[in-house]
């Protein structure tokens, strides 16, 4: 058994760096003493603890590998985990997970990594307070950016007597400082050179604007050119018939066609019923398309919005409707929820007054993967709207039904949320009616129907029928019928036989399904759940109710008599017939027929 020692934290420690220099621990005493220090240190990832922005991160590092299959997978894992409530630390597993994804990416392999950490000893004179630059955390710069960060950085700790640390990776693990790389010396620029290269380094990064580091291009042979802005932008004062755009602007204007605003360069077509980028605006056929394919989110936003707006303010458009307008401005909410991390995006590249490079940046490609996913929902959301035109009631939760009836999981989900949403209006309905007997459909969106001219004595059979065009498609018309006559029965009891029992007296089943998540579930499982609690009700109903004929208004004693009556008193009729007409009928066959003829003279 291995003794308690062995298992502290800095004999631990110890042993990992044995294990990742392969030496004795006598070799790497220097090492680990810097290890020591390291984790004693105040080190922290200064991120913004924002759940949805991690996850977004991932999303850009799995398109940026070029693996847009597995980004729409993992957005689609993200929003099922995140509607469930099991993990509480949702924030701090995604950023885990980033990290560990992250960290083998930042060396070309794996012995520098090792090398950069542990091939030099600490200096005796070395301070444990890293030196950050100002900026963003959540904005991590590319590779040429990190190396002009690191001289800055060194500029900069030069007077003080710190050693410059450089930026492994902004969102990465604790930095490492220059003076423990191997093959590096480390030369302390003076006081004057430092203010100059302080001086210029604010400049540049206010006018480079995204623009690669020159010394790294210059060192490379290759141009200093911009990398996400293509297209450069028409000077002032310039003529001719086309303005060429960035992308950066037509990133803008797509934010707003999101929101069905229109852009600078993109406005809707009236004609044509489609977002457009003006005809003046010289664009690649490339840009072009991606541009026509990601407005065509805004012309979903405004279908479904103006179908929302139209409907909230139609009284007769009946509870069910209402509850769809609802459930469609629910996943209206969650759009604009990712349009306003969007925004934010943007603006905080907008604030700092540089482009980030490819790595950071929105673009055009990336919104296309970001907002695969939320195309499909509105794209689901707007063929439901078209669907569910000029229907209302059980009408429209029957036309919400029928896309249940789907292939995708994903979309089958969607449309069995706004199902549970729509029909929890129409599951009150039948529960008032067959536990109450109470019809409460202001807007005839119920499928059975009450005339109040008719009296009660022909209330069984004129005053309630069916609407057939409202029974829903998940009601088969038996449990319909089964439907019309438990109400029916608690109506008679209440206004013809004058018993005013409770009905939880009557009927003694449970009341459930008080949400629209329990209605959805009820109403998937018809053939046990649901049709188990409407035979229940109709067996209990129909009981009471010729319990109360029997007992109370003697049914059977009133049809014996009327049997008495029609029979004339006598309960053998047939056989007192039989015994008069028996001399009459034992004759020879001739004379029976004469007879019979002049009988029926």
């Amino acid at each position: 058994m291995a003794c308690p020692d062995q298992k502290s934290p800095n004999v631990l420690l110890q042993n990992l760096c044995c294990r990742i220099l392969g030496k004795s621990e006598a070799d790497v005493a220097q090492q680990f003493q810097y290890a020591v220090r390291v984790i004693g240190s105040n080190f922290a990832p200064t991120v913004e603890r924002d759940e949805f922005l991690v996850a977004e991160k991932i999303k850009k590092e799995l398109v940026r590998q070029r693996r847009e299959a597995d980004a729409a997978l993992f957005s689609e894992l993200y929003r099922k985990l995140h509607s469930q409530g099991v993990l509480k630390n949702k924030w701090s597993i995604l950023y885990l997970l980033l990290s560990l994804s992250e960290d083998p990416r930042k060396q070309s392999n794996k012995v520098s990594s090792y090398a950069t950490l542990f091939a030099q000893a600490l200096p005796r004179d070395a301070h444990s307070t890293p030196y950050y630059y100002a900026r963003p955390q959540s904005l991590p710069l590319n590779y040429q950016d990190r190396n002009a960060q690191s001289a800055q950085s060194a500029c900069s700790m030069a007077s003080s007597g710190i050693s410059s640390i450089s930026m492994y990776a902004l969102n990465g693990p604790t930095p490492t400082p220059q003076s423990l790389l191997p093959g590096q010396s480390y030369q302390a620029p003076g006081v004057g050179d430092c203010l100059r290269q302080q001086l210029g380094s604010r400049l540049a990064w206010a006018l480079t604007a995204g623009q690669p580091s020159l010394q790294s291009s210059t060192s490379k042979g290759l141009p200093n050119t911009v990398s996400r802005n293509v297209p450069r932008s028409r000077r002032e004062g310039e003529t001719g018939g086309n303005v060429e755009i960035t992308e950066a602007n037509l990133v803008r204007d797509i934010l707003y066609v999101f929101q069905g605003i229109d852009g600078k360069n993109i406005k809707m077509c009236n004609s044509e019923n489609c977002y457009k980028v003006e005809g003046k605006v010289s664009l690649s056929k490339s840009l072009r398309d991606t541009t026509s394919r990601l407005a065509e989110l805004g012309w979903l936003h405004n279908k479904i919005r103006r179908y929302t707006d139209q409907r909230s303010l139609d009284r007769a458009f009946g509870l069910v409707g209402q509850s769809f307008c609802a459930a469609l401005h629910q996943e209206l909410k969650e759009y604009y929820r990712l349009l306003s991390v969007l925004h934010s995006q943007l603006q905080l590249e907008d604030d700092q007054g540089v482009n980030l490079g490819l790595e950071s940046s929105l673009t055009l490609r990336r919104l296309l993967v970001w907002t695969y996913d939320p195309k499909i929902r509105l794209k689901t959301l707007a063929a439901l709207v078209d669907h569910c035109q000029g229907r209302k009631g059980g009408e429209l939760a029957s036309a919400v039904h029928a896309y249940t009836k789907t292939g995708d999981p994903y979309m089958r989900s969607l449309v069995q949320h706004i199902l549970g949403l729509v029909s929890h209006p129409v599951l009150n309905f039948l529960y008032r009616w067959i536990y109450d007997g109470e019809l409460e459909d202001t807007y005839h969106e119920f499928f059975v129907a009450s005339d109040p001219t008719v009296k009660a004595d022909r209330l069984w059979h004129d005053k309630y029928t069916l609407r057939k065009s409202m029974i829903p498609s998940f009601i088969t018309m038996d449990q319909s019928k089964k439907v019309l006559l438990i109400g029916k029965s608690i109506n008679f009891l209440h206004q013809v036989c004058h018993d005013q029992t409770p009905s939880t007296k009557m009927i003694a089943v449970a009341k459930s399904a008080e949400s629209p998540k329990d209605a959805a579930d009820l109403f998937t499982d018809l053939e046990n759940a649901f049709q188990g609690k409407i035979d229940a009700a109709y067996f209990e109903t129909s009981k009471y109710l010729l319990d109360v004929l029997n007992k109370k208004y003697n049914l059977l004693e009133h049809m014996q008599a009327m049997r008495r009556y029609l029979l004339l008193g006598q309960g053998d009729f047939i056989r007192h017939l039989m015994d008069l007409l028996n001399s009459q009928l034992q004759r020879l066959a001739p004379s029976t027929a004469g007879i019979i003829a002049q009988l029926s003279l």
